[in-house]
């Protein structure tokens, strides 16, 4: 056990206060974006009921810029369809005449996702192991910190 002096133990308030509670804030802010992003992504996918295969059709470039957005080809009830990916990507993984499986909303056919594009999904990890990580660093320091300041 470390001996603090009497004046200190204000001093030593402040830093934990300060440091845990960065930490904490950012650990925070960042859990919530990649849990709210992640529920978000799992509620709108799971109203894409019906499924249809379908093809990328063709490459859609961006003006200005050097990406491109993908547009899918897909039949529901025997009519064709076509819908533009909601993504842009510089160097896309799907070639044009690729088959995707198309998921969709029957009751809204614009509000679909293709399993094959997934562009969130590292992204969305990385933030919410981010929080975990730095929630975990406000709550250990604090902890330890105090438990030396008694």
């Amino acid at each position: 056990m470390v001996a603090v002096h009497p004046s200190g133990v204000g001093f030593i308030m402040l830093f934990v206060g300060i440091f845990s509670g960065t930490f904490g804030l950012i650990g925070l802010v960042f859990l919530i974006v990649g849990l709210a992003v992640s529920a978000a992504e799992r509620r709108r996918r799971s109203l894409c009921t019906a499924y249809a295969e379908g093809v990328v059709g063709a490459f859609q470039a961006q003006p200005g810029t050097n990406m491109v957005r993908l547009v899918y080809s897909f039949p529901i009830d025997g009519r064709p369809m076509q819908s533009l990916s909601k993504h842009a990507f510089s160097a896309p993984k799907l070639l044009v005449g690729q088959k995707v499986h198309v998921h969709y909303d029957p009751q809204n056919v614009g509000n679909l996702y293709v399993e094959e594009e997934n562009p969130r999904g590292p992204l969305v990890k990385v933030f919410t192991i981010l929080g975990g990580v730095f929630l975990g660093i406000a709550l250990l320091s604090a902890a330890v910190i105090l438990g030396f300041a008694r």
